[in-house]
């Protein structure tokens, strides 16, 4: 069987391997978060393709941030027109902060702000569909942060937690619902430190576990989101907003520092990282592309196997 078809791929699309010079501060699926400076982060994937001189400029799609989705309980996209990837704001993950340093009103405040920026999402007729703990951020002020949006997508698509997990439940497209039901689940899981036991019986039937969050409030805003109870997710977000909590005592929402300083800190790096190793990121190619360019070539790709 001819290889032609692989060519393409073998010349331009390279995999992103290890970056000299850079810390990792977070893997995923699609790619993996670099450390910038102390207010940015890099988000570059697994595969991109490097630029050529007809090339313009684009954000890849693989990397999970939209420029036009901007609201302040949303991860903030700074620059997204570099082949590398997609430039973040940098914020904390839940895991940052301090086990015991929050309290059910605390929690409950974070469920208003992801509520929010799923209303946003809605509203625009996108799902986020990966809504889970890894993907909640906090900025300097622990306001709570939508992040990751590379499975975000207009409803009616493919749930593409199915059929492995019931992330986003048993609906086989994505919708506002799907999206409630995550919700649901991650309330769940703050709430009781376990991630819910989702299930169907023979029948398709959702099976739930028990709810119990120590908020009667808590409970209902739970089992209403997993059997599709709220028609709108403002009446998700009005449910949560009448939960009992203490008064919000959260300074308000800022951006420490100006999104125009945080340009050209970018711009500042990147030209420092193509003066010190002649590349923004280092490319290497896969076993694939390997072979491909071996055949190509005629190169012999077990000499290698000969040195210790």
């Amino acid at each position: 069987m001819s290889n032609s078809r692989f060519r393409k791929p073998a010349d331009v699309q390279l995999t992103v391997q290890y970056q000299k010079g850079l810390d990792i501060v977070g893997v995923g699926a699609a790619g993996q978060v670099y450390n910038v400076d102390e207010h940015i982060v890099l988000k570059a994937c697994r595969i991109y393709e490097p630029p050529s001189e007809q090339d313009t400029p684009r954000a890849s799609p693989c990397c999970g941030s939209s420029p036009r989705i901007r609201t302040r309980n949303i991860i903030e996209a700074i620059h997204t027109d570099h082949p590398e990837g997609i430039y973040l704001r940098k914020y904390q993950p839940l895991s940052a902060l301090a086990p015991t340093s929050s309290s059910q009103s605390d929690r409950v405040h974070w469920y208003r702000d992801l509520l929010r920026a799923l209303l946003h999402l809605h509203r625009l007729g996108i799902a986020h569909a990966d809504l889970r703990r890894d993907n909640v951020l906090f900025d300097h002020r622990r306001h709570a942060l939508l992040s990751d949006f590379g499975a975000a997508c207009p409803f009616g698509r493919p749930n593409p937690s199915l059929p492995v997990l019931l992330l986003n439940g048993p609906s086989e497209t994505v919708s506002a619902a799907t999206d409630h039901f995550a919700m649901g689940s991650l309330i769940y899981e703050l709430e009781t430190g376990a991630r819910p036991d989702l299930s169907a019986d023979d029948h398709g039937a959702l099976v739930l576990p028990q709810i119990h969050t120590r908020h009667a409030g808590l409970d209902a805003l739970v089992e209403n989101a997993w059997r599709g109870h709220y028609a709108r997710t403002e009446d998700m977000l009005e449910h949560a907003d009448c939960l009992d909590a203490l008064p919000d005592s959260r300074e308000p929402y800022e951006r420490p520092i100006p999104r125009a300083e945080l340009t050209a800190r970018i711009t500042q790096w990147r030209n420092t990282r193509q003066e010190h190793h002649g590349c923004v990121l280092y490319s290497l190619p896969t076993d694939l592309q390997l072979h491909i360019l071996a055949e190509r070539y005629g190169w012999n790709l077990d000499d290698e196997l000969r040195f210790p």
